[in-house]
């Protein structure tokens, strides 16, 4: 799939959002960041993931040191297995990276969990949330201020991103060979699917941008 394929390998390959990469990229970069957890939302295929594998891939030496779980899987037992094994050190030398997608399906159980190991994580870890739930939801009851005071939280936003995302695109089909529309129709595209990045790579597989 070309949305898989074309994950962004670089924060320059990241489209749109720039105001959210420098606040991440500012808190990650800077002297001394030892960890933490991170939450991230936004609306679906805006690069939740990506940004959160970007993240992970900058502070992590090894692919075996970064752990992706969806958030229906993380149980509360799973926090609590996660919490012993981030006691050890990476071997590799780098930060262990926890990334758990769809976060807003955590039981409260499990977001409980969360709140113990996040008030004692070991250094040169890094958790991160992903959610399209905005932080204005009740998704935990009363764990909901608690899980985000411990979080550094990010919104992603559709607000001015076609632009970047058509011409991401458009660079994605020349590449693949599935090009041949002028970047008006990839514009259109976007807007087709609401701003969301993997149903436009979606559509250009399909050949949608090509011209007979």
């Amino acid at each position: 799939m070309l949305h898989e394929r074309y994950r962004p390998a670089s924060w320059e390959e990241f489209a749109g959002n720039d105001k959210a990469v420098k606040v991440v990229r500012r808190v990650i970069e800077r002297p001394g960041f030892d960890g933490g957890a991170i939450w991230i939302d936004g609306p679906s295929g805006i690069g939740k993931t990506s940004m959160a594998w970007l993240i992970a891939k900058q502070l992590t030496k090894s692919e075996y040191d970064v752990e992706e779980i969806d958030g229906d899987d993380c149980s509360v037992d799973r926090v609590r297995e996660l919490s012993d094994k981030l006691r050890f050190r990476s071997l590799s030398g780098g930060f262990r990276a926890v990334i758990i997608n769809e976060s807003h399906a955590m039981t409260s159980r499990a977001v409980q969990a969360w709140l113990t190991l996040l008030e004692r994580l070991p250094r040169q870890v890094i958790v991160i949330f992903t959610t399209t739930q905005g932080r204005q939801e009740s998704l935990f009851g009363d764990f909901d201020g608690p899980l985000m005071s411990r979080c550094l939280c990010v919104s992603l936003t559709s607000y001015g991103i076609a632009d970047a995302f058509a011409v991401r695109a458009q660079s994605i089909a020349q590449r693949e060979g599935l090009d041949g529309a002028p970047i008006a129709k990839y514009k259109r595209l976007v807007s087709d699917c609401r701003n969301n990045l993997r149903a436009v790579l979606g559509e250009i597989e399909l050949g949608s941008m090509i011209t007979e």
